[in-house]
């Protein structure tokens, strides 16, 4: 069962009591103390982790979880690793959850999760890939879309020829160069 922590003193006394600490109570420990302003030496000493990544592992994971995926990852340790979250963590809450819900589903080891990550991911750069023709025929310059789908944000880059066209592509765009 997840601690309810309300200071740093609870959280290191839960750590002390709990000798035989699970994965999810050791991130979620861990991002508590990270939001409270410790840093990873500290949080290392303390909880006597001896390696720095084994630190940022359950750190990004902890930082990234939601309650309800804490659950699900507690509730479920045989078939949601620290591997299986460390491949889903970049990933918004509204993909993440559905994936966690796969895993207790159905048994999948990290290597075919993240294959699985892989395809959604192809999948939607072909979409982008195609959106991106489609603007380049209907503009008539070069497009370039460069898209992260964990974060669902990207990058648009649009080719012009000369300072004239490039003022007219910003007007277009609504910006005015004139002076106010």
């Amino acid at each position: 069962m997840l601690p309810l922590i309300g200071d740093i003193e609870e959280a290191l006394d839960f750590v002390r009591k709990t000798p035989a600490i699970s994965d999810p109570q050791r991130a979620y420990v861990i991002a508590f103390l990270s939001r409270q302003g410790w840093t990873n030496r500290q949080i290392r000493q303390q909880l006597d982790i001896d390696k720095v990544y084994t630190l940022t592992h359950f750190k990004r994971v902890g930082m990234a979880l939601s309650d309800i995926e804490f659950d699900l990852w507690e509730k479920n340790p045989e078939r949601i690793t620290l591997g299986h979250l460390r491949a889903l963590c970049h990933m918004k809450s509204e993909v993440r959850e559905p994936l966690l819900r796969l895993l207790v589903a159905h048994r999948l080891s990290v290597t075919k999760l993240q294959q699985r990550i892989q395809a959604q991911s192809h999948h939607s750069n072909a979409d982008i890939k195609r959106f991106e023709n489609n603007m380049e025929d209907k503009l008539g310059r070069g497009v370039k879309i460069q898209f992260d789908p964990s974060r669902q944000s990207g990058k648009l880059t649009l080719d012009f020829f000369g300072l004239d066209d490039l003022d007219h592509l910003a007007a277009a765009l609504g910006f005015s160069t004139a002076e106010d």
